[in-house]
């Protein structure tokens, strides 16, 4: 008699063909060991992958410090546009805690929600991080900080709530990693100059509280390209940002079809 598995289409069988479970820490960390004076993040101000890594590290430390571990969920409400804004969202995750974004522009009822119900143990603010818990962690390991693993939950996303309570969306590291590297090897493979690299300016112009805000700041730190942050406001605009694409040397663009109908051609 024939297994469960002879019933189900050899194109559902394709676990071999999986990339290998890592975090998104691994990934930004290999790019920047290959591409270390490439740059990383421009907002007004250049830094490479070697100097971001390095900062993201010493924030990763601190946050050690001020009592966070391995699996806590940490809050982040803080402006677009900035570079401290993703240096708060990589050392959550380079301390193996989940980042739980809120827009900085939402009413403070929303993120009262999302925070309560996500039930964070810290919060970024633009005022700097602040621990919610009780600092005593007597089981906490002494690592001087704890690194991801592929099953701990990289974020945690809210729904709008158009259809009734909003709902936590939890995604862990080895899903998220290999939706990057899913798109690494869709992703304009068959483009005549080739797929992104660190020459590539990628626009991020979503708001990290939107889940597609991933997909623009993988595709720069998954490839080796600089993320370029763009004001939400200036987004919001519309014809607006289409002259700051030209200045600002942007090349890629991951949006929604109805903010790209605004822009001039």
């Amino acid at each position: 008699m024939a297994g469960p598995e002879s019933l189900v289409p050899q194109q559902y069988l394709l676990g071999s063909a999986a990339p290998r479970p890592r975090t998104l820490w691994d990934i930004i960390t290999t790019t920047a060991e290959m591409n270390p004076d490439a740059a990383a993040l421009d907002d007004g101000e250049i830094i490479t992958y070697s100097e971001l890594i390095h900062e993201v590290e010493a924030w990763a430390a601190e946050l050690h410090a001020n009592g966070v571990r391995r699996g806590d969920r940490i809050g982040i409400r803080m402006t677009s546009g900035k570079r401290e804004l993703y240096l708060a969202i990589l050392a959550t995750l380079a301390a193996g805690a989940a980042y739980v974004p809120v827009d900085a522009d939402d009413p403070d009822e929303r993120a009262e929600m999302v925070f309560g119900e996500a039930d964070i143990d810290g919060v970024f603010t633009d005022d700097g991080f602040r621990f919610l818990r009780d600092s005593a962690r007597p089981d906490a390991p002494a690592e001087k900080t704890n690194a991801p693993r592929p099953e701990d939950t990289a974020w945690i996303i809210f729904t709008s709530g158009s259809t009734g309570k909003p709902k936590g969306v939890a995604v862990s590291h080895r899903s998220a990693a290999a939706f990057v590297d899913a798109e690494a090897s869709l992703f304009l493979v068959n483009h005549p100059h080739g797929p992104l690299g660190p020459e590539d300016r990628v626009l991020a112009g979503l708001s990290v509280a939107f889940d597609a805000s991933c997909e623009e700041m993988w595709l720069a730190w998954g490839h080796g390209g600089c993320l370029v942050p763009a004001p939400r406001s200036l987004v919001r605009s519309g014809m607006d940002l289409g002259p700051w694409l030209i200045r600002r040397d942007i090349t890629v663009v991951s949006t929604v079809p109805t903010l790209a109908g605004l822009w001039p051609a």
